[in-house]
């Protein structure tokens, strides 16, 4: 696959990602792109047309942009993490329970895919 194909099926999936998490929160696919697209700084018809496979070529920025954004995404994923396992500590839920082992589980996955696991 050549570099050029790959950075661009790479930023597909990252917009791909980002809306599609986005459309879980709204309900509404086009307002999830609208809201990606502010988010980022592009135009939703840039997102849609990203996501559809038709664009010729894929701006460098726009792909550091989707990928920070996930990046984002992640970072806030693990506080929350976290911060579900402090108040688990805080209520005396057992650590080795399966609510506390999911939440654990969810975090080093995170931490994995970013590359910062312990």
């Amino acid at each position: 696959m050549s570099n050029g194909l790959a950075e661009a099926t790479e930023a597909r999936q990252l917009a791909n990602l980002l809306v599609d998490q986005e459309h879980r929160r709204v309900k509404d696919r086009d307002r999830a792109r609208r809201n990606v697209a502010r988010a980022i700084g592009a135009s939703p018809g840039t997102i849609e047309n990203l996501q559809r496979n038709r664009l010729k070529r894929i701006a460098g920025w726009l792909r550091d942009a989707l990928r920070a954004r996930v990046i984002r995404e992640l970072e806030a994923e693990i506080a929350r993490l976290q911060h579900e396992l402090a108040v688990h500590k805080q209520t005396g839920v057992d650590p080795r329970g399966d609510e506390a082992t999911a939440v654990r589980a969810d975090l080093s996955a995170i931490l994995t895919v970013l590359g910062r696991d312990r």
